[in-house]
């Protein structure tokens, strides 16, 4: 039997690292062996760098001032606020850009600033500073803009601002060009070594917000009350959970959970989540879409106002509204994926292309980005896909790991009108004209740096584990690994020589649901989108490897321990 879009799947398990290294850490660091094995198949294998992932801890952050640009920049935002300038934040349309603008809207009103925040249009302006916007703050009389997740390719829009004598701190994160906006500053941790590389935008707003408290004497934990903020806009860009994003989001999820802002209290109580523990997954896949879904189909600054306002009322009536547009959102997703796969189907060589290039009149540009991420799960290809209105392509594309999207635009920029993003994830904007040499280009570029070897999807797996071994000491151990994310997934095992307890069955839309046996305990198992696997199960339940994640499952009040399906395999 043929298991239907199915991408070939390469289990690389870790290496047995040497048992006396591991025993010898587990005794100093007071934790299981397998627990240090898994940790030191991480690179982890110093007990100190052991007991701060453990155990994160505010007080290890850095200073925020070896962020280059973080000095200049701070000191002119002190100077606006001593000479009470208007200042503009000006932030992206997505939940690093809102988070980050909200961020740094209610620090800078909490030190009594002048102040006001202006999200672009995605329909209208598209991404990054934009004349429009600083018209509005020329209008606003701010003579001081500051830009959060973006800016850092803006160098004629500096340029114009200045001409309206409107100086410039950009705050990002995303990859700088060859030459830096000539603006009064630009804080990007990505201009120097090491230190805070993976943060997100809201991260670096976060830790710009530490610099003026620093500078200006206050108390460094007041800030603490929007690691909400950090915790959602870093889940959701997908960045590296490691370092300062891992302390970040540590202590942000545990203040969602108990935050003060009424927007954040009503947008949990929408998605279900009120009074439940909340995950990097749940930020992910539930709160993070609604939030993203006005910036995508238009206008984003309800979000903003939704995060940033205290009023009940109003944080109700903006949380539902988020809902209403993110059904509307998750429509128009079908519609276009249906459309996407139809033009695959059509047009592209899916045996011997190394990349996917889809355009069309018809597609809303606020959703390609979504369905180009579907597209890359489904076949394992860099994929761009291209909405075309008013004469312009503006374009989302989503990459795999041997592929640096952000370097492959910069292959084609002569055929672009801009781009900007990172090695994952990256924009665009074309035109129309253009854009046939655009594919053929970055199908080249793809073929060149792509070898057959890349284009196999990697699943890393930690260790080989007996289901004797599982029990809830174990489980509970893992979850002191999160949050989870890039660079810092769920712990994954492999079992072999398993056999079905009882019949597969196929729930909900293709999933998979049975019980299986090694040894002497027997597990319920999960497997979404793994239901045509379970004929095959039914006819030969016997001897097969499974690769899977361990989980509590809460049902009526009964907690039980779940293996999640990750791949199957048969002896």
């Amino acid at each position: 039997m043929l298991l239907k879009n199915r991408v070939k799947m390469q289990w690389v398990v870790a290496p047995e690292p040497d048992f006396r290294l591991v025993d010898d850490i587990a005794q100093k660091v007071n934790l299981p062996p397998l627990v240090v094995k898994i940790l030191v198949s991480r690179n982890m294998t110093d007990p100190v760098v052991i007991d701060k992932f453990i155990n994160p801890n505010m007080s290890d952050l850095v200073d925020p001032f070896l962020i280059p640009g973080m000095e200049a920049g701070v000191e002119r935002t002190i100077q606006a606020l001593q000479e009470n300038e208007t200042i503009m934040i000006y932030g992206d349309y997505d939940v690093d850009g809102i988070t980050a603008a909200s961020l740094m809207f209610l620090v800078l009103n909490k030190l009594g600033a002048n102040v006001h925040y202006y999200l672009p249009n995605r329909l209208v302006e598209g991404y990054g500073l934009s004349e429009e916007g600083i018209i509005e703050a020329e209008r606003k009389g701010a003579s001081l803009i500051i830009s959060v997740d973006t800016g850092i390719t803006a160098g004629k829009e500096v340029e114009y601002a200045k001409e309206k004598f409107i100086d410039c701190v950009i705050t990002d994160h995303h990859e700088p060009g060859e030459t830096l906006p000539n603006a009064a500053a630009v804080v990007n941790p990505k201009l120097g070594p090491s230190i805070g590389r993976e943060l997100a935008g809201v991260g670096v707003a976060f830790k710009f917000a530490q610099g003026l408290y620093s500078r200006l004497g206050q108390d460094q934990t007041e800030l603490y009350e929007h690691l909400d903020l950090v915790a959602l806009g870093t889940s959701a860009d997908v960045v590296p959970l490691v370092n300062e994003n891992r302390i970040l989001t540590s202590f942000g999820i545990g203040q969602i959970m108990r935050s003060s802002k009424p927007g954040l209290k009503s947008l949990v109580f929408e998605c279900d989540l009120m009074g439940k523990e909340i995950t990097t997954s749940q930020i992910v896949f539930i709160i993070a879409p609604r939030i993203n879904a006005v910036g995508r189909l238009g206008g984003a600054e309800k979000a903003i106002k939704l995060l940033t306002t205290k009023d009940t009322q109003t944080a109700s009536s903006i949380a539902k509204f988020l809902e209403i547009e993110n059904r509307r959102r998750k429509s128009i997703d079908e519609n276009t994926l249906e459309e996407a796969l139809g033009q695959i189907e059509k047009s592209v060589d899916l045996e011997n292309d190394k990349a996917i290039v889809l355009h069309s009149e018809g597609w809303h540009q606020g959703v390609i980005g979504i369905v180009a991420s579907r597209l890359v799960e489904k076949y394992y290809l860099p994929t761009v896909l291209i909405a075309v209105d008013n004469n312009e392509g503006k374009g989302s594309g989503r990459s795999i790991p041997g592929f640096h999207l952000h370097d492959a635009l910069k292959s084609c920029e002569d055929l672009l009108l801009r781009y900007g993003g990172h090695k994952y994830a990256a924009g665009m904007s074309i035109a129309p004209e253009r854009i046939k040499e655009f594919q053929q280009r970055f199908k080249r570029v793809a073929a060149s740096q792509l070898n057959p070897e890349d284009l196999i999807r990697k699943l890393h797996i930690d260790a080989e584990l007996d289901l004797d071994d599982i029990d809830f000491d174990l489980v509970d151990m893992l979850e002191r690994f999160a949050p989870f994310g890039p660079e810092n997934m769920k712990t994954v095992f492999i079992t072999r020589n398993l056999e079905i307890v009882g019949s597969p069955q196929i729930v909900g839309r293709n999933h998979l649901r049975m019980r299986v046996r090694s040894g002497r305990k027997v597990f319920d198992v999960i497997g979404f989108g793994f239901g045509d696997y379970a004929e095959q199960l039914s006819m030969h339940g016997v001897d097969f490897a499974m690769a899977y994640v361990i989980e509590k499952n809460i049902h009526n009040g009964v907690t039980k321990i779940q293996l999640r399906v990750k791949d199957i395999r048969w002896s």
